[in-house]
């Protein structure tokens, strides 16, 4: 299975993976898995994974206009959770309702979130661009030839001004929340590989069973520890796969993978259980300032803010090296 992808130490790769980072988190949705009606405090959703306590949100479905905003009193489980003020009105399964997390009651579009920054804005109610800045090296790690090399990106919310103090609410509250996003993923996962399971991997057992793994090279890579399996519940790393079983008979189209070592929590697909495959590592990283002001672009001017951050990884340099000088 050859990865046709170019893996390569290039900050262009680091910003894809902040924007994926951003849209799966400030751009969380999920649908509702059961009809909420009005008067009702309860949501059923496909799941709860990027979401919080007190957290604002939308509800919303495919009639134009029928938008309800919500605060979530709790999270009570994985598909679960109460909000605190009553529904107005019903939302239906059959309508696709979907629950979307609406930082400062500004929803996050999935097409909101761009690479490099912009002379104009799409979305002036609220765009977010990744730039990335520079690229350094920053130390050897060890001998023979571990360089870490740091990425630094700038992240901007941009809020078009309006007549009130509602563009600076918005930018503050966005501002607050990619900090603390950022800070609480200190070790950020670029260009995973991903996919759920397909069968609950208990506690003990080393089968893994996926419905892909395009792309993924395990052929070439069983040896390294690259391996992870995590649900909402836990997570375990450093796995090497022993064995990848081709069964052609299996009528589900399922791919049976054998891990070196048994699992030692349970798996389940109920709480939506994946097996990662990691391609690029940042063992450092983090958001070290979060600045406010005014933005012009063209005509308009927009409130904005500003999260600087940066993040190291490990770049292998081969030795002896043949130089690009000596004489000729």
């Amino acid at each position: 299975m050859p990865d046709n992808r170019i893996i390569a130490s290039d900050t262009e790769q680091v910003a894809d993976g902040m924007i994926q980072l951003i849209l799966k988190n400030a751009g969380a949705r999920t649908l509702l898995t059961s009809d909420a009606l009005a008067g009702s405090t309860t949501l059923v959703v496909d799941n709860t994974f990027h979401f919080k306590n007190s957290q604002q949100i939308a509800l919303m479905d495919i009639n134009e206009g029928h938008v309800e905003w919500h605060s979530i009193l709790q999270i009570q489980d994985i598909h679960n959770l109460r909000i605190v003020n009553p529904l107005a009105t019903d939302y239906r399964v059959v309508d696709q309702a979907t629950m979307q997390l609406a930082i400062g009651n500004v929803p996050l579009s999935s097409d909101a979130v761009l690479f490099g920054d912009r002379e104009v804005i799409p979305n002036p109610e609220l765009t977010i661009t990744v730039d990335p800045t520079t690229l350094n090296s920053v130390e050897w790690l060890y001998l023979r030839g571990g360089l870490s090399m740091q990425h630094n990106l700038v992240i901007t919310a941009y809020v078009k001004l309006d007549t009130n103090d509602n563009a600076t609410r918005v930018t503050t509250k966005y501002g607050k929340y990619l900090f603390d996003l950022l800070v609480n993923n200190l070790h950020l996962d670029i260009v995973n590989d991903e996919v759920f399971i397909l069968q609950d991997v208990l506690s003990g057992s080393s089968n893994i069973y996926v419905p892909t793994l395009d792309g993924w090279a395990v052929d070439t890579d069983m040896d390294s520890r690259r391996y992870e399996v995590q649900d909402y519940n836990a997570a375990e790393n450093d796995f090497r796969i022993s064995q990848l079983v081709d069964d052609p008979t299996d009528a589900l189209g399922r791919y049976h993978l054998v891990l070196e070592r048994p699992v030692t929590q349970n798996y389940r697909v109920a709480d939506r259980a994946i097996f990662r495959r990691r391609t690029r590592y940042l063992y450092n990283s983090l958001a070290t300032e979060v600045e406010y002001g005014y933005i012009q672009k063209g005509s308009s001017m927009y409130k904005a803010v500003k999260v600087n951050w940066w993040g190291k990884e490990v770049s292998e340099i081969m030795f002896p090296q043949v130089t690009a000088g000596g004489i000729q």
